[in-house]
C-alpha cells in the first residue's frame, strides 16, 4: 500500500510540474508577466485544477476499468468512459471560464478560452491524461500479471517435482525391500546389516530430498551405501567398480539424481544376468559440468523396452530443473550403458 502511494504520488507531483511549466512558458509569452507572478499564478491554477477536475476523472476511470475490464462485453466499459471523459472535459472548461480566470487572473484579460476552441483544448488536455494514466495502469497490471503467472509456473514446476520424487521414493524402496526380502527367505546374517544400512538411506530420504538441492558429497554417501547393500546381497557374484573424480564436493545437485541409473543397473542388469555380472560407475564434476555414465551387464533385451518409473520420472525431473542436460541409454551385445550430462548452471530458479 505504502509503495502504491509514493508511486501515485511521484506520478501526480512529475504531471503538475509537466503542466506548470507549460502554463509557466505559455503566460510568459503571452502576458509577459513577473517570473515570480507568472509561477505562482501557474503553479496555483494547475494545482487547483489536478486536484478538483482531473484526479477525480482519472481514478473514477481507472476504476471502471478495474471492474469492468473482465466482462466479455467491454460496449458499456467504452461508452461509461467516453461519457466521464465528456463530462469532465465541460466541468473542466466551467472551471477555468468561471473560477481560474476570475479569481486567479483578475489582473490579465485572457483571451483564446472561451467558445468550442477553449472546450476543445479542456477535451484534448483531458484525454491526454487519461490515456497516459490508463497506459500506465494496464502497464502495471500486465507486470502483475506476469508475476502472478510466474509464481504459477514455479509452483506448478514445485509440486510437479515433488510429485515425481514422491513415486521414485517408495519404487526404490520396493526394489530394496525385496532384497532384504530375498535374504530374509535365505536367513542370511546378513539381513540386519542390510536394514541398519537401509535406515541410513531412509533417513536421507525422508529428510535431506525436501531441499531443492543437496550437496553432491551426500549423493556419493548415499551411493556408497547403496552398493554396500549390494555387495552384500551379491557377494562374490557381482563386479561392482565405482570411480569418481570430483573437483568440489559441496557442488549442488538435485536430490537422488545420481540414483535412478544405479537402480535400473541392478533391476534389469545384476539381478537377470547369471553370468559375468559387471556394474561400472563413472562420476566426473569439473566446474559446473557433471558427466555420470553407468555401464552394466545384461542377459535379455528386456531392458531396452522396460526402463521402470525411475528413469521415466527421472527423465521429466531433470526437465523441470535444467536446461542444459543429456541423458543418453543405449544396448548392444548384452551391455546397457546409460550416461548424463548436466551444466548445473543451467538450472531453472
Amino acid at each position: 500500500m505504502k509503495k502504491r502511494f509514493v508511486r501515485h504520488f511521484i506520478f501526480w507531483l512529475f504531471y503538475l510540474v509537466l503542466e506548470v511549466y507549460t502554463e509557466y512558458y505559455w503566460m510568459e509569452i503571452q502576458y509577459k508577466q513577473s517570473v515570480y507572478s507568472t509561477f505562482v499564478h501557474a503553479l496555483l491554477e494547475e494545482f487547483l485544477t489536478i486536484l478538483i477536475i482531473k484526479m477525480p476523472m482519472g481514478y473514477l476511470m481507472l476504476n471502471l476499468i478495474s471492474r469492468f475490464r473482465n466482462k466479455k462485453n467491454n460496449l458499456r466499459l467504452i461508452i461509461l468512459l467516453s461519457l466521464i471523459l465528456i463530462a469532465f472535459s465541460v466541468l473542466g472548461y466551467l472551471f477555468l471560464v468561471y473560477f481560474i480566470v476570475p479569481y486567479i487572473y483578475p489582473h490579465l484579460k485572457i483571451v483564446g478560452i472561451y467558445g468550442y476552441g477553449g472546450m476543445l483544448n479542456s477535451f484534448m488536455d483531458k484525454i491526454f491524461l487519461a490515456c497516459v494514466m490508463i497506459a500506465l495502469y494496464e502497464y502495471s497490471a500486465g507486470q502483475k500479471m506476469k508475476q502472478r503467472e510466474l509464481i504459477l509456473i514455479k509452483e506448478k514446476t514445485e509440486a510437479e517435482l515433488s510429485f515425481l520424487k514422491s513415486q521414485i521414493n517408495p519404487h526404490f524402496l520396493f526394489n530394496t525391500l525385496n532384497n532384504i526380502y530375498a535374504l530374509a527367505r535365505e536367513k542370511s546374517d546378513k539381513t540386519a546389516d542390510i536394514i541398519l544400512k537401509l535406515s541410513g538411506l531412509l533417513r536421507f530420504m525422508l529428510y535431506e530430498t525436501k531441499e531443492k538441492f543437496v550437496p553432491i558429497s551426500k549423493e556419493i554417501q548415499f551411493i556408497n551405501t547403496y552398493l554396500q547393500i549390494q555387495k552384500i546381497r551379491f557377494d562374490d557374484r557381482l563386479k561392482i567398480e565405482f570411480e569418481n573424480l570430483i573437483d568440489n564436493k559441496e557442488k549442488l545437485v538435485l536430490p537422488l539424481i545420481l540414483i535412478p541409473f544405479l537402480e535400473n543397473a541392478f533391476k534389469h542388469g545384476a539381478s537377470e544376468s547369471t553370468d559375468k555380472k559387471f556394474i561400472n560407475i563413472n562420476l566426473e564434476l569439473k566446474g559446473n559440468i557433471l558427466n555420470y555414465s553407468i555401464i552394466n551387464s545384461f542377459e535379455n533385451n528386456e531392458i531396452e523396452k522396460n526402463t521402470g518409473i525411475g528413469l521415466i520420472n527421472f527423465e521429466r525431473q531433470l526437465k523441470l530443473v535444467y536446461n542444459d542436460f543429456r541423458l543418453q541409454t543405449g544396448a548392444e551385445n548384452n551391455i546397457f550403458t546409460a550416461s548424463l550430462y548436466i551444466n548445473l548452471n543451467s538450472y531453472e530458479p
